[in-house]
């Protein structure tokens, strides 16, 4: 009799755990930030909608997340999107992903405004042809895959997350931040232009830069971790992960690369 009543007391808590280590299936979803033709708040709270996900995972992280009700942007599709469906579905956690402290981070290690003022110098030495040969070229590859682009955003959101621009993306990328640094390293022009960082110190456009394209892989890789980390910490459910767009090849290959079995990524756009 004590056994059996052992094992009735039991049978809720073995078929409540069995439920909920399922495999959880994450939705990745390329978005763009501000409203636009290709997507608005509506269109993007239309896609949460079918999905029906259990948890939100944003592009922010927790000092973000902490002040979401309380600092709305009005262009901003995500959030406006993501307010709609928490209205809708109250029950919905919504959770950061992002590198913690990222803005500030960048802004630390002098990665900003190194970034922006490193390419402004770079196009400005290539459209006075001031550029070793070799440069000039890499220069001009990174333009034309950025016109590329361009063009991709003249279409719509199912076309930014598809295959086509996705393999234009990655080139971009590539070029961006393991190109371009090949320039800045050749060119002593950028060793020699400096900017203070908050602490006082002086910082190189060659350094900065290079500081800003390592940290392309850490924050992506921090991302996917952080999205693998919820996908355990919420096993079962759905998750919609909100990325730019620009992310969303480097974020998918990497949540092939580190698959633990315990989630299933699924594509939207098909």
């Amino acid at each position: 009799m004590k056994y059996l009543l052992s094992l009735l007391l039991l049978c809720p808590f073995k078929w409540g755990f069995s439920q909920s280590t399922g495999k959880t299936k994450l939705y990745l979803i390329g978005t763009v930030h501000q409203s636009s033709a290709i997507l608005n708040p509506q269109m993007l709270f239309a896609i949460l909608d079918s999905i029906r996900p259990d948890i939100l995972l944003q592009e922010n992280d927790s000092e973000q997340i902490a002040t979401y009700f309380d600092d709305i942007s009005p262009n901003s599709n995500e959030q406006n999107a993501s307010l709609m469906y928490l209205k809708k579905y109250p029950g919905t956690l919504n959770l950061p992903f992002e590198f913690e402290g990222r803005n500030q981070y960048r802004k630390n290690n002098g990665m900003t405004p190194t970034d922006q003022l490193t390419i402004q110098l770079m196009d400005s030495l290539y459209q006075r042809k001031a550029l070793s040969k070799a440069n000039m070229e890499i220069y001009r590859r990174y333009i034309t895959a950025n016109k590329i682009l361009f063009e991709f955003a003249k279409s719509d959101i199912k076309t930014m997350n598809g295959l086509a621009f996705e393999k234009e993306n990655r080139q971009r990328q590539y070029i961006q931040h393991h190109e371009l640094p090949a320039i800045v390293h050749s060119e002593g022009i950028f060793a020699q232009r400096l900017v203070t960082k908050p602490d006082g110190g002086r910082i190189s456009y060659r350094d900065g830069y290079q500081l800003w394209c390592n940290f392309w892989d850490l924050r992506n890789n921090t991302m996917a971790i952080n999205i693998i980390r919820k996908a355990n910490e919420h096993k079962g459910k759905t998750i919609v992960v909100l990325t730019g767009v620009q992310h969303k090849y480097y974020l998918r290959e990497l949540l092939a690369r580190y698959q633990d079995g315990n989630y299933e990524l699924i594509e939207y756009f098909k």
